[in-house]
C-alpha cells in the first residue's frame, strides 16, 4: 500500500511503500487479524539533526468484532465492523501502529557528537576551534559530586 493513503501523523517515510502481511482467522466473536507491517521511515537525530532511515517490521494482532459491546476501553485491540459490510478500512490503525513505533529521542548512533553549541557545526563530520565555557552553567554544581 502507499504511505500517501494513510492519515498524516507526522511520520516521514523513506519511500512510499508499506507492506502488510496479514492473515485472518475466524474466532467466536469475529476475526483475529495477525501479521506484520513493514516499511522504512526517516527520523531526524536529536543531536546532529541528520536524517537516517530505519527499517520497521511491526507485529500486528487485532480482533475484528461485529459486537459493539466488545469494542470499549477494556478491549483496545478490538475493531468494530458491522455484519452488513464486506470490507473495513484499516488505514487509521496502520498509521497509529507505525507512529507509535517511532522513537521518542532518535539518535543516528550511540556515539553521535551532535552540533557545536557555539558555531552549530556537525561534530560528526568535522571539528571546530570553539571553546566552551561551562563555568556559567547552573549545572556545574553537579560536577562536585
Amino acid at each position: 500500500m502507499s504511505a500517501r493513503e494513510l492519515p498524516d501523523r507526522g511520520t516521514i517515510f523513506h519511500d512510499d511503500q508499506i507492506t502488510c502481511e496479514l492473515s485472518a482467522k475466524i474466532v467466536q466473536f469475529g476475526f483475529q487479524l495477525s501479521g506484520v507491517i513493514k516499511t522504512i521511515t526517516n527520523y531526524q537525530c536529536v543531536r546532529c539533526l541528520c536524517y537516517n532511515s530505519k527499517e520497521l517490521a511491526l507485529p500486528i494482532k487485532l480482533w475484528l468484532s461485529s459486537k459493539e459491546i466488545l469494542t470499549g476501553d477494556d478491549y483496545q485491540d478490538m475493531v468494530h465492523f458491522p455484519k452488513n459490510i464486506d470490507h473495513i478500512n484499516m488505514n487509521d490503525t496502520i498509521s497509529d501502529i507505525i507512529y507509535l513505533a517511532e522513537p521518542m529521542n532518535p539518535n543516528c548512533n550511540d556515539n553521535c557528537k551532535g552540533l557545536c553549541p557555539n558555531c552549530g557545526i556537525n561534530l560528526n563530520q568535522s571539528s571546530c576551534d570553539c571553546k566552551l565555557d561551562s563555568h556559567d552553567s547552573p549545572w556545574d554544581v553537579l560536577n562536585n559530586f
